[in-house]
């Protein structure tokens, strides 16, 4: 296989991409029949092995080309296919050490109806290549760790919570880890026996694995998680998982008054905070260049309400993470679903996945 061309180099080729009259879509179309990840308009990946993890859990380990500029563990990655002539991108986190560099994996649980997961799952193979949007999020180590860490992950909220761990340990972190991690049974525990292997290898880590359908502390509580780990308080948390999950724990640090020791991020949608009025108006978004109108019913987010109405907005993660669904509201006012803050201030940038309409609101997408 041919190594991948890095075109942002001071080289001919460079300068040749940069003159004026070169068609640079057009000379990335005969790159690319050479070699599909010289691509000059945007950044793909080689799926090199595709592994089986649980019975509906795959990982994807990925090559990507030169273009490529790294991640930080705990970050995800923009994954873009196209299904029956639509293009759709969803946001997936590395469950890698971010020493993987170009050569990184993403483990993809299907999604009962997920469109693009089970696309994953059903037709890519080794061999096949994807295109990739650069790496992005907040959940990441902290500059200066301490000798004493939780990780606390649920269901596919695992899998940032491994790349934090793989990352620790192959960067010599000798401090004490205490993993806990929740699963519905133990056929659905994601990367189980290699997180097992770890523990093996590493005194400083214990893994502690719970399950739903099993005995005591199968479900989180302030109870369960001082007995788990009576020192929590003294910890840096990392934590990732599904909402009502993540609520809880959230709630227990918040009541153990540590909670600017949490760090935090949804896996699934986040937990909704806005209080409705109860009297079931519907709130009028106007679409300023669409020069239309749509209804958004109140609690429901302006994605959603979009979405209903027939327009096409650019979404990723639909959690308030990635960004990608960031728009201009020129007026109105608008709640964050995730953090309860209200948005009255005409010209402010929101993100229609995780914003709800509390007023005629006009936006520009």
């Amino acid at each position: 296989m041919s190594a991948p061309m890095n075109t942002t180099e001071h080289g001919w080729l460079g300068r040749l991409v940069r003159h004026p009259l070169v068609d640079t879509p057009a000379l990335s179309f005969y790159l690319e029949e050479i070699n599909p990840l010289w691509s000059l308009t945007e950044t793909r990946a080689r799926v090199e092995r595709v592994v089986d993890e649980t019975h509906d859990t795959r990982s994807f380990h990925l090559k990507a080309g030169r273009a490529w500029n790294g991640f930080r563990a705990g970050q995800h990655v923009g994954i873009h296919v196209e299904i029956d002539g639509v293009r759709y991108q969803r946001r997936y986190s590395f469950s890698c050490a971010e020493s993987a560099g170009n050569r990184f994996r993403i483990t993809v649980k299907r999604v009962p109806g997920g469109r693009v997961s089970n696309w994953l799952h059903d037709h890519v193979k080794a061999g096949d290549v994807i295109t990739v949007s650069p790496a992005s999020g907040d959940f990441v180590l902290d500059q200066e760790v301490p000798k004493k860490l939780l990780l606390l992950s649920a269901g596919s909220g695992i899998t940032p919570v491994a790349s934090l761990l793989h990352t620790l340990l192959e960067g010599g972190y000798d401090g004490n880890i205490r993993f806990v991690h929740y699963a519905r049974t133990s056929r659905d525990l994601i990367l189980g026996d290699e997180l097992r292997e770890l523990a093996r290898n590493h005194p400083n880590l214990e893994i502690t694995n719970l399950f739903s359908d099993e005995g005591e502390h199968s479900q989180i509580s302030a109870d369960a998680v001082a007995e788990l780990v009576p020192d929590f308080g003294e910890r840096l948390t990392y934590l990732c998982g599904p909402a009502g999950f993540m609520a809880v724990a959230r709630e227990i640090w918040q009541e153990a008054g540590t909670g600017e020791r949490l760090r935090f991020e949804y896996f699934g949608s986040p937990a909704v905070r806005v209080e409705n009025d109860g009297n079931g108006v519907d709130a009028t978004v106007r679409l300023a260049k669409q020069q239309a109108s749509v209804a958004a019913t109140a609690g429901s987010t302006l994605l959603e309400a979009l979405e209903e109405a027939g327009q096409e907005p650019k979404y990723g993660c639909r959690i308030g993470i990635c960004q990608s669904c960031r728009c201009r509201k020129n007026s109105g006012v608008v709640r964050n679903l995730v953090t309860g803050e209200v948005s009255a201030e005409p010209q402010q940038e929101i993100q229609l996945c995780i914003s709800a309409a509390e007023s005629e609101v006009e936006l520009e997408f």
